[in-house]
């Protein structure tokens, strides 16, 4: 998961306070005051741990009475006072970073923590967060969250598959206390994507209640925290002295067996294997894509293609670093039987390189590279050369693309350009070229960009999410956002924004205008509308879309009604969605979405109910019903993740067919 860049939820660091190692949590801490004039990066000093806590979630071990004291945090996004305080220690030692959180909390019984499951969702919970730019550019962070009964969520810079030993483990525990609660947290240096050489670090610690809008933080974080990246705002951590590792290989091979509707059995293997510090290399061959849950796309009126989220972990591994879906857009490798990647980021420059074989249908081969050069905090450069090998087809891409902006208190301003050209059998296929100015000031401003595209009728990506073709025009957004850290509104929102195209020979093609507004309550309700006009070639669009939502404080019993309704293709439209989650008991969860399109005299429903059963953080029953288009699929699962990589998994029938499919799949996947 990555931080938001904006609506309050983003936090930061920088500035503490001067007091030094305890022999154990206060029971009172008085709130520090922000440090007054120009803010200016504050620099720490880590101690080494000469004994490893117990990470057991008492603040008891030696280690925190030398540790990096941070006594008191300061509020992110607010003036409003902090009612309940907390204090933080950190120290190292030769292999891992040691953090300990006493969060103060006068009224216990209000303490939410719900989530079980690792990687699960977090933010209803109380929670801790710790941010760090091991690679110290200011650009990127790894983000290792915790909430209050001890339920892990990592995101790790660049992106990787789910499985701990692919992705390396980490360890946390909490302990409920007379005054609240406590938090251990231990992160293993091999986790982080450091060059040789390393001594400092980017590092911060959040707090957020479950029941107050804005993050508590230390050391300090400006305003300026929500308007760039977070990364720039933390603070610096010297004397950390990581270990240089020797290249050792992850090798995680698997076996599949399925009956039922015949019977049959493959193996197939992935290995990663640390080029250095920085750059990671994998290779897949027979990668198991068959029992990976594909995302379901809603049944709701598109003119285009929708994009659909990949899940699968040969391209989830590194996938941030390649997350352009107009340039690059995996759902276009259907199957790989062969493939290598390397993905990383040293320094200011990314690089990325792709190469996957499938012998199935048309035999493809695809190939990318990438190449990203930042300068500063908010410019940089680069390209990337894509090529797509199938029968009787042979297509390549090359973009070109820069980026400058600044920063001026509070507001910073950028413009983007890139140019895209496209071959097809060797002869030119088209090109795009897209410009942008975007400006970004935070809460209570007024944000926006304006772009604008062109795209020859001929332009053609065989591995590009391409919307629309035969085009050229602009658009423009703005909106603005408030938090509240009082009162009934603890959010509010307002945005409108347009677009006008013509095709290429100047004839019209599309003009769309919007304008909408959003509130969120105090007390877990929502509610928006927005509405929007316009014309599409001969069709004279119009809609009026009003939604609601409930116990959006709650974990599993969330839910929203939205209701669409205008025209479309000249004819009447409507689209009603649902949801409702609904919990029986502490591990017992289902939720129900219910989807229906009314477009003229067709109508098209699509149900989706989920359930879970969660047995303990890494073990779960599961099972899904979708029904679509007059056919239905059921499908139950087990699945027994271990933090060592040894994973079982045992489908009863098939997620990705469109009707209920008679079969056992039993999968194996080990670490070694």
């Amino acid at each position: 998961m990555s931080l938001p860049r904006n609506l309050g939820l983003l936090f930061a660091a920088v500035t503490a306070a001067n007091t030094f190692a305890q022999h154990g949590p206060s029971t009172k801490i008085e709130s520090p005051n922000p440090p007054s004039g120009t803010w200016r990066r504050e620099r720490h000093t880590l101690p080494t741990a000469e004994v490893a806590p117990k990470i057991d979630g008492e603040i008891d071990d030696a280690c925190w009475k030398t540790a990096k004291h941070g006594l008191g945090f300061f509020r992110f996004l607010s003036k409003d006072p902090i009612q309940e305080q907390s204090e933080v220690w950190i120290c190292a030692d030769k292999d891992k970073l040691y953090f300990a959180i006493h969060c103060l909390e006068s009224r216990p019984e209000t303490i939410l923590a719900k989530e079980t499951q690792r990687n699960g969702n977090l933010n209803q919970d109380d929670r801790v967060v710790v941010l760090i730019d091991s690679q110290s550019m200011k650009r990127n962070v790894s983000e290792f969250w915790v909430n209050a009964r001890g339920t892990q969520m990592q995101s790790i810079e660049g992106g990787t598959a789910d499985n701990q030993a692919w992705q390396g483990d980490w360890s946390a525990a909490t302990k409920r206390t007379n005054d609240g609660w406590n938090v251990e947290i231990a992160i293993p240096f091999s986790l982080l994507r450091y060059p040789k050489g390393a001594k400092s670090f980017g590092m911060f610690v959040g707090r957020k209640k479950s029941n107050e809008t804005n993050f508590m933080v230390w050391p300090y974080v400006p305003p300026q925290g929500d308007t760039g990246s977070i990364a720039q705002y933390l603070a610096d951590f010297d004397g950390i002295n990581p270990p240089t590792y020797a290249a050792r290989p992850t090798i995680s091979p698997y076996m599949l067996s399925t009956t039922g509707q015949g019977t049959s059995a493959r193996f197939g293997l992935d290995i990663k294997y640390p080029l250095s510090t920085t750059l990671t290399g994998l290779a897949t061959i027979k990668p198991d894509f068959e029992t990976v849950e594909g995302a379901v796309q809603d049944v709701s009126f598109s003119y285009t293609e929708k994009y659909v989220p990949d899940r699968r972990p040969f391209f989830a591994e590194g996938g941030n670093f390649l997350d352009d879906s107009f340039l690059f857009y995996s759902q276009r490798i259907p199957d790989v039987d062969y493939g290598l990647k390397v993905m990383g980021k040293q320094g200011p420059t990314t690089i990325g390189l792709l190469a996957a074989t499938s012998t199935l249908g048309n035999k493809q081969t695809a190939e990318v590279a990438t190449f990203d050069q930042e300068i500063g905090q908010y410019s940089g450069f680069g390209g990337t050369f894509l090529s797509n090998h199938q029968t009787g087809s042979n297509g390549q891409i090359a973009q070109v693309r820069g980026s400058y902006g600044w920063a001026k208190g509070l507001r910073n301003v950028r413009f983007s350009t890139l140019a895209t050209q496209a071959w097809l059998d060797n002869g030119r296929q088209g090109h795009n070229i897209y410009a942008r100015a975007q400006t970004y000031a935070g809460k209570g401003q007024l944000n926006g960009s304006i772009y604008y595209s062109a795209t020859d009728a001929e332009f053609d990506n065989p591995l590009g999410l391409i919307s629309e073709v035969d085009s050229k025009g602009v658009g423009i957004s703005l909106n603005r956002f408030d938090i509240f850290d009082k009162g009934a509104v603890e959010q509010k929102s307002f945005y409108a924004g347009g677009d006008s195209f013509d095709h290429m020979d100047g004839s019209f093609f599309h003009r769309n205008f919007y304008i909408g507004a959003e509130y969120s309550l105090r007390k877990g309700y929502g509610f928006g509308v927005n509405g929007s006009v316009g014309q599409r070639d001969a069709f004279h669009d119009r809609s009026i879309t009003g939604f609601v939502s409930w116990n959006q404080r709650s974990l599993l019993s969330r839910g929203y009604l939205s209701v669409e309704s205008g025209q479309r293709e000249n004819k009447p439209y409507r689209f009603t969605s649902l949801g409702q989650g609904f919990p029986l008991g502490r591990a017992l969860s289902f939720n129900l979405s219910v989807g229906e399109l009314e477009l003229g005299t067709d109508t098209q429903t699509q149900t989706i109910l989920s359930g879970t059963y969660r047995i303990d953080p890494l073990q779960s029953f599961g099972g899904r019903m979708i029904s679509q288009d007059g056919k239905t699929n059921v499908y139950l699962s087990y699945g027994r993740r271990t933090r060592k990589g040894n994973d079982l998994f045992i489908l009863l029938g098939d997620p990705n067919t469109p009707t209920t499919r008679k079969s056992i799949t039993l999968k194996m996947v080990w670490s070694l």
